[in-house]
């Protein structure tokens, strides 16, 4: 083998194991990338599910705190409107 030879095949098989290297790179790219956006896509159904349920403890809550609702409750406890001399007012002393 003539020194020309021995370059040429030493450039071939480094280029190979660029070549080969840079495809291993992208396949291993492509994994992380279908692996973040798995993770992005269970994120967001999760902010999902999580947003649906702020709304319906809000219902919830405005519900619960509606006059009907109070009103209903306090009749259901034996509390009524306050009679007079009942309450007392404290003059703020600031």
């Amino acid at each position: 083998m003539s020194n020309t030879d021995k370059t040429l095949l030493w450039m071939i098989l480094t280029l190979m194991g660029a070549a080969l290297t840079l495809g291993l790179g992208a396949v291993w790219l492509n994994i992380e990338r279908m692996d973040l956006a798995y993770d992005l896509r269970k994120m967001e159904k999760s902010l999902d599910h999580k947003e649906a349920l702020a709304v319906k403890l809000t219902v919830e809550r405005n519900n619960q705190v509606s006059p009907y609702q109070l009103k209903k409750l306090a009749g259901q406890q034996g509390l009524g409107v306050a009679a007079p001399g009942q309450i007392r007012r404290i003059a703020d002393t600031k």
